[in-house]
């Protein structure tokens, strides 16, 4: 029997990708250098919390603004203004030293400009994947992007501080600002959408008989719970880099070297979750993927709290799980978002995952403060575990009504097609093929 080869990466997939790890390391880079820069100015926490604050306020209120913008205009062009805007920044933060600026300030100023570009870049970046990748290699896609996001992480913070200790962080800004300039070129050179670039005619008929059938069992994509799936991954990170550090350094009475090797250790195990998604979803559907991983974090999270040493082992394997699950929860929510409104979906999507993540990690730091940092880590597991079942069986149950649904209107076609002979007839049985087609699974 002859298989049919999936689609080999076309010319945007091959320029994304590289654009996505220059990105992250970029902005991982910049954040190093500005939190420095803040803390070595106040020599206070709050100083760099303050900084935290002015990186996530413009995403939670621009991001839905922006992902609209991302479906009226070219997202292309939309992603590289924002990479111009940001090495615009990047490079103004050193210049305004020069000229006499006050550090913190101008920290704080810059910091809060290249939020307002990222809060443009993710929903434009996002929209221009779904309209440039097949469908058919979506999941390839999202598992290279998660090893290319978490390997510009892990390079980023090798690399940050010992730039720093090396040539100061005058050229970490401009390093920075280089970033952000190749990432515009590799954007550029993907070049204009050509017609009917990024569907395949097959892929273009299973759309078409999808949103037919849809349209007859009368149901929709259930994106926002779709979007949640996808959000625990902005609470785990968002929360889990905070009490990361105080559960090694007060917890476990070790120095800040360690919280590097843990970071590491985490950015290794990272770089093996595109293969270990690929094994797992080959034997379960994206939905039980994602809640799979969710749970296999959920507990080894928990361990991590045991001991340091007990940590550093099982922390690569729980960031295997948590970005299994994370590309499996992102391609479920691209799959099932419609192209004209991809951008307002992780727009959307982006704003109420960091309005979510910063409302925890309040909620987890005052139990922590008045408690122990152990119970923050039994707190977070607890709610990745609840948000992750509830989410993923309602999302199965909406797949069972669907499906039914299907069902019965196949079951009305081909009832019809008894009295009919023909070409009509021909029609009928591709219209019941198209509602059978509705309840594919995520």
């Amino acid at each position: 029997m002859s298989t049919i080869a999936p689609p080999r990466p076309n010319r945007a997939e091959r320029l994304l990708i590289p654009a996505t790890f220059i990105t992250n390391l970029g902005n991982g880079i910049q954040l190093t250098a500005a939190s420095y820069l803040v803390f070595t100015e106040a020599n206070t926490m709050l100083a760099v919390s303050w900084l935290m604050i002015a990186v996530t306020i413009p995403q939670v209120a621009l991001s839905l603004f922006f992902g609209k913008l991302a479906d009226r205009f070219d997202r292309r062009t939309l992603a590289m203004v924002s990479d111009l805007a940001s090495a615009a920044a990047a490079i103004g933060l050193p210049v305004w030293l020069a000229l006499g600026g006050n550090p913190s300030t101008v920290s704080y100023v810059a910091s809060f400009v290249l939020s307002i570009s990222a809060a443009l870049f993710f929903p434009a970046s996002n929209a221009l994947i779904k309209e440039r990748i097949p469908e058919s290699r979506l999941a390839q896609f999202n598992g290279n992007a998660e090893i290319a996001i978490q390997g510009g992480t892990l390079a980023s913070a090798a690399l940050g501080g010992w730039v720093i200790v090396w040539v100061g962080t005058t050229s970490l800004f401009y390093f920075n600002a280089i970033t952000f300039l190749v990432s515009a070129a590799l954007l550029f050179f993907i070049g204009r959408r050509p017609a009917g670039e990024g569907t395949s005619a097959p892929e273009a008929v299973a759309k078409a008989a999808a949103a037919a059938a849809a349209r007859l069992t009368g149901s929709r994509p259930p994106l926002a719970r779709l979007a949640v799936l996808y959000i625990i991954g902005n609470i785990v990170i968002i929360v889990g880099n905070s009490i990361m550090l105080v559960l090694v350094i007060e917890g476990f009475k070790s120095n800040a070297g360690y919280l590097g090797i843990v970071d590491a250790l985490f950015g290794i195990g990272a770089l093996f979750a595109a293969w270990a998604f690929k094994k797992i979803s080959s034997k379960a559907t994206v939905l039980k993927t994602a809640l799979i991983g969710y749970l296999a974090f959920a507990v080894l999270l928990s361990l991590e709290s045991i001991h340091l040493y007990a940590m550093m082992a099982v922390i690569p394997f729980a960031a295997i799980a948590f970005c299994v699950a994370r590309i499996s929860a992102r391609t479920a929510l691209m799959s099932a978002a419609p192209e004209e409104k991809t951008g307002f979906v992780f727009g959307a999507t982006n704003a109420f995952g960091l309005a979510a993540g910063t409302t925890a990690v309040v909620l987890i730091s005052l139990l922590v403060d008045s408690t122990n940092v152990k119970n923050g880590f039994y707190a977070l597991s607890a709610l990745v575990v609840v948000i992750a079942t509830i989410t993923v069986i309602s999302l199965s149950k909406h797949d069972r009504e669907v499906a039914a649904a299907a069902a019965a209107e196949k079951s009305g076609a081909v009832a019809g097609t008894a009295e009919v002979t023909g070409p009509a007839a021909e029609v009928t049985e591709r219209a019941a093929e198209a509602r059978e087609s509705v309840p594919a699974k995520v």
